[in-house]
């Protein structure tokens, strides 16, 4: 899994449980967990890190994510409140593509591409 756009950020809450999750930025310059579904977000915490510590983020190129329902090969992604990802309806922000497909609560592949709003 090469080719990844990475940043490092403090991470403003405890985040050792939300590796492989989606995380933004906040109003204080640091990172912390997606919590609006359908919304954008930063990237994929890539470490665990706890409150103050540096977090790796993926903002670009295939990671590995942890999904919040069935996903399925090849379908285009959104975020659900807690981090996770699900397929994306119209009016939602398209992170990116699932690579592979895995059943919810389990990890997969995911291509971020920050597609924009699905139509």
């Amino acid at each position: 899994m090469s080719d990844k756009t990475m940043i490092t950020m403090i991470a403003n809450e405890d985040l050792d449980t939300a590796q492989y999750k989606l995380v933004n930025v906040d109003g204080d310059n640091g990172v912390k967990l997606r919590v609006a579904a359908g919304a954008p977000g930063l990237g994929i915490l890539d470490n665990k890190p706890k409150s103050g510590e540096g977090a790796t983020v993926i903002t670009q190129g295939v990671t590995r994510a942890f999904a919040g329902a069935t996903v399925t090969a090849g379908q285009f992604l959104t975020s659900t409140a807690s981090g996770t990802f699900t397929n994306a309806t119209s009016g939602q922000y398209i992170m990116g593509k699932s690579i592979t497909g895995c059943a919810s609560g389990s990890l997969f592949l995911l291509d971020i591409q920050h597609n924009g709003y699905k139509g």
